[in-house]
């Protein structure tokens, strides 16, 4: 079977969607499949004929939309794929916030589509509530890790490191994780603190805000780094605080990143929060909180790993190696 991903973005800009579609394809090739990832400066009827004329006279190819991306505009083209190709799959990132109208435009591929992929429970019920008479044909394949885990864990016996990993911006909990720190350092802490990411410079009180409380705190702010850096500093680092306001969720690469490294997390649940999740991680609600908790385990009266088992099981099936093979199981059953 040849597998056709379709994403409208270029291949060397920054597009979650069409770097997730990235990663898939490579594990797919790893275990056997013929890809090819048709990546799409604009979502065109045009471009999808060319596609169409390409692959004609091909037996069993399978044509894969990742919806959205970043040159997806607002066009309710996508929405009729499945009248243009043959064995159309897609997948949809982020349901739960498309407008309504968005949401409309994939009435033909509930109806048509040999399968619709998202990465939770939570859309997959969504969309069946909007297409009820699709549910036979919705599945769930979790999402994998962003940051391949390329460096080995650092032994025990060093210091400890608390870390912030994702957006340094504002609405992201970085205040809570400051304010942490804080805490921690007017009671005689000396742990280690790093912030990893990116840091919207155009926001320059923001900015501000977090030079100025890094250099007072001593926080160390790793800004830009490439993945094998980040995969060598979450190696290090023994606890990471994700303060996301709206809770963690299924979504969030960036608690996957530190869980798949070993690190203990202490994150925000919410009722987005999946059950694995909850049970893996250590819910704070303020800083004082998360201060507290924090000393707890780093004078062991709180266990680093919560629920190992569940942590396991969840981590291999977020293996890119076995989302590539979830995905050959759900083309294969439904092209046969």
């Amino acid at each position: 079977m040849q597998i056709v991903f379709l994403v409208a973005s270029a291949q060397d800009r920054m597009c979650g969607v069409a770097d997730y579609t990235g990663r898939l394809a490579a594990a797919l090739r790893d275990v056997g499949a013929s890809v090819t990832v048709e990546y799409l400066d604009s979502w065109s009827l045009r471009n999808i004929l060319e596609i169409r004329q390409r692959y004609a006279g091909k037996r069993h190819v399978a044509f894969h939309l990742q919806y959205p991306s970043l040159s997806i505009g607002k066009s309710a083209s996508p929405g009729f794929l499945p009248l243009l190709l043959p064995n159309t799959f897609v997948t949809l990132h982020e349901f739960r916030i498309f407008h309504i109208l968005r949401k409309m435009v994939f009435l033909l591929p509930s109806l048509l589509a040999r399968a619709v992929i998202f990465s939770n429970d939570e859309e997959r019920t969504l969309f069946a509530r909007y297409f009820p008479w699709s549910r036979k044909r919705l599945m769930v394949v979790p999402i994998g890790n962003n940051i391949p885990r390329l460096a080995a864990k650092k032994a025990p016996g060093g210091g400890e490191r608390i870390v912030y990993f994702g957006q340094i911006s504002r609405n992201k909990g970085i205040e809570f994780f400051i304010e942490t720190i804080e805490r921690m350092r007017e009671g005689g802490s000396l742990a280690e603190a790093h912030m990893i990411g990116a840091l919207v410079e155009t926001d320059t009180d923001f900015v501000d805000y977090v030079r100025d409380s890094a250099r007072r705190l001593g926080i160390e702010l790793r800004l830009n780094l490439p993945p094998e850096a980040v995969s060598e500093t979450l190696s290090e680092a023994t606890i990471a605080l994700l303060p996301f306001p709206d809770g963690v969720s299924n979504k969030r690469g960036s608690a996957l990143a530190c869980l798949d490294h070993g690190v203990c997390v202490l994150t925000t649940h919410t009722e987005r929060t999946p059950e694995w999740l909850a049970e893996v991680t250590y819910p704070v609600t303020t800083p004082k909180d998360a201060a507290s908790m924090i000393g707890k385990i780093v004078h062991g009266d709180a266990p680093r790993v919560r629920s190992p088992l569940v942590l396991e099981r969840e981590m291999a099936a977020r293996d890119w190696h076995a989302i590539a093979r979830e995905h050959l199981r759900i083309y294969q059953q439904a092209v046969r």
